[in-house]
């Protein structure tokens, strides 16, 4: 087992330093590497906060960022600044929350909450800008970015009928993306923070340091209500209006996601109590990330846990601590 003096993380200011700033460069600066860092930089700050300190790690995101804007300001070109500070500061968030033993439920809800907010700041201040409603805001964004992946898929080795079909069908597309668009940006952020958890709760474990509240992230389950949740808003999404129907439809989509990250916390608690090599359970999750009809049978069986309780076929003692 590796001791903390032999990690990349355990270091001195300059070193830290060094560390955060090429994350926060390479979010700026790098197009598809930089989307990388971006997506795992709160796992970053969240291990360096817990390892090497809150205020040290805060102070070196800090000055990065400074060094970010005033480059910026002297090539006079614009940064991917509000979201590597968001991104940042929900590591940091991690870090505080996590190293004061709150249950893993806060660890995870307040950091995604934070992202949430700032992404809703984002929309309504760009609507104001061009002076347009921050749905309208909305539409044209989604709009953008499926006229974006239609140029990308055009490039690519695919059959022709099936560009030509995403083409025909640009619009309903389009408004298709738009009514869910609030459950994506809640499913994507949740996931987003659970991911930085898990990875930054695991090399922790691996360098001797666990952290107690997060051990219990394999046996988390949904509360029972959420099925009356489930059953509500599956049923409201058949009456005809409009604005019910939205509603109804965002909230059943974030409930399934709940019920998939039950599903993949069994899986983590059966990869644990078979002793599972870290490669293969994060093997076994990338090929879930690129096939994704698998998440469907996984959130099944998230949902009927509440009756079964899978994990019991697994568990070798009721009173041992899970740790993933």
């Amino acid at each position: 087992m590796k001791k903390l003096d032999l990690l990349i993380f355990k270091s001195s200011f300059i070193k830290q330093l060094l560390i955060i700033t090429f994350f926060v460069f390479s979010a700026a600066f790098i197009p598809f590497f930089g989307s990388f860092c971006l997506i795992l930089f709160p796992m970053i700050l969240f291990l360096l906060g817990t390892i090497n300190g809150e205020i040290k790690t805060a102070t070196a995101f800090f000055i990065s960022c400074l060094l970010l804007l005033i480059l910026s300001l002297l090539l006079h070109q614009g940064n991917p600044l509000l979201p590597i500070v968001t991104m940042g500061l929900s590591g940091l968030f991690i870090a505080r929350i996590a190293t004061r033993n709150k249950s893993v439920k806060k660890v995870i809800a307040y950091p995604a909450l934070l992202i949430i907010a700032a992404i809703c700041f984002y929309f309504i201040y760009s609507s104001f800008e061009q002076s347009v409603h921050p749905w309208q805001f909305i539409q044209k964004y989604v709009a953008s970015i499926i006229e974006a992946n239609i140029k990308l898929y055009s490039k690519l080795p695919l059959a022709k009928e099936d560009i030509d079909f995403i083409k025909d069908n640009q619009q309903n597309i389009t408004i298709a993306f738009t009514r869910i668009f609030p459950s994506l940006i809640i499913v994507f952020t949740v996931f987003i923070v659970w991911i930085n958890v898990l990875i930054g709760k695991n090399v922790l474990s691996k360098a001797g340091i666990p952290r107690s509240n997060l051990t219990m992230l394999a046996s988390w389950k949904t509360p029972d209500f959420f099925i009356w949740i489930f059953i509500i808003s599956g049923v409201l999404n058949f009456v005809p209006h409009d604005d019910i129907n939205f509603l109804a439809l965002n909230l059943f989509l974030v409930i399934c996601f709940i019920y998939l990250l039950q599903g993949l916390a069994i899986i983590s608690f059966i990869f644990q109590s078979k002793n599972v090599p870290v490669f293969f359970r994060f093997l076994f999750y990338f090929f879930i990330a690129i096939q994704q009809f698998l998440m469907i049978p996984i959130a099944i069986a998230g949902l009927f846990d509440i009756w079964v309780d899978f994990r019991k076929f697994f568990r070798k003692d009721q009173t041992t601590a899970i740790v993933s």
